[in-house]
């Protein structure tokens, strides 16, 4: 029976499985996370890689970073009545690698057993509301929980389970490199402060169609420091205004702050990389790329008084 299986299991691997199944709610969609098929399911396995392979923090996926995932009936519109086996803002996690898991105690993800499905992702997992996320860009402190990312999968089914999710980024990323022109010193920038000033903060990205929409809020974005007096970096809002000023203050009592205007639009999922910011008593020199994330380098010297 039953019962004397389990008297006689001494693994400690199944006893746990069996701990898992038996505090489980009775459903289709939590069988055992060890297995890859269950009642003729097959379990999806994701994989996800990043365009340019690069998020905020210069890096690639790390460890427990959080995916929401849905999947949805081929060629729908991402909406409710069109998600397939409960797969709504369903949250897996990586190890530190491109490959993703359920997160503990969460849902496995499995192929429905006839037809095809899309699947829509995004980074980092959080609420969804109407299928919409909230975007702000406040608070500099953390690129990765501001680093928003997307991806979408079309025509997937269990004849092949693993689906490679390639996400892009959908914000702006500003990175300037700054060091000290005429007339001053690296010590002159230990205190240094980087603003933007007057950018939207809030907007909504809807997840059906990709579209970011509903920008407001605005205020000073203070820049983050990666290296006192010589990083700084901002996740950014794309907009289509070619104009926005950038505060340089060394914050010593006596200087005003220089001022910088930064002469492009913002596209969503690009870098600009300002490879030379020279702080100088008269001005900020400035030269740089812009790629895609892309990265946007701008070699050009730009002035500010």
């Amino acid at each position: 029976s039953d019962l004397n299986d389990i008297d006689n299991m001494k693994k400690m691997t199944k006893l746990f499985a069996l701990a898992l199944l038996a505090g489980a709610m009775v459903s289709c969609n939590t069988e055992d996370t060890a297995s890859t098929t269950a009642n003729g399911k097959v379990a999806v396995q994701f994989t996800g890689g990043i365009s340019v392979d690069t998020r905020a923090a210069g890096q690639a996926w790390a460890d427990g970073d959080k995916i929401g995932i849905f999947m949805i009936e081929a060629g729908k519109t991402l909406s409710a009545d069109v998600i397939k086996e409960g797969v709504d803002n369903v949250c897996y996690q990586t190890s530190g690698s491109s490959a993703f898991s359920p997160i503990s105690g969460g849902k496995t993800i499995f192929f429905p057993i006839d037809g095809d499905v899309d699947f829509y992702s995004y980074y980092p997992q959080t609420t969804v509301n109407d299928y919409k996320v909230a975007l702000n860009m406040a608070n500099q402190t953390s690129q990765e929980a501001i680093d928003f990312m997307y991806a979408k999968k079309t025509g997937c089914n269990k004849a092949t389970p693993q689906v490679d999710l390639k996400f892009n980024h959908m914000l702006s990323n500003l990175v300037l490199n700054v060091q000290p022109g005429n007339g001053l010193t690296e010590d002159d920038l230990n205190k240094l402060k980087v603003t933007i000033k007057d950018q939207n903060t809030t907007a909504t990205f809807n997840l059906a169609d990709g579209v970011i929409s509903g920008e407001g809020n605005p205020a000073n974005i203070q820049m983050k420091t990666v290296k006192v007096g010589k990083k700084y970096e901002a996740i950014l809002l794309p907009t289509k205004s070619t104009t926005r000023e950038i505060e340089f203050d060394l914050d010593n009592g006596h200087d005003a702050p220089f001022v910088w205007t930064m002469a492009t639009d913002l596209k969503g999922g690009n870098l600009y990389n300002y490879t030379t910011v020279k702080l100088t008593r008269t001005g900020v020199e400035l030269s740089g790329t812009i790629k895609p994330w892309n990265e946007v380098k701008n070699d050009n010297e730009n002035i500010a008084n």
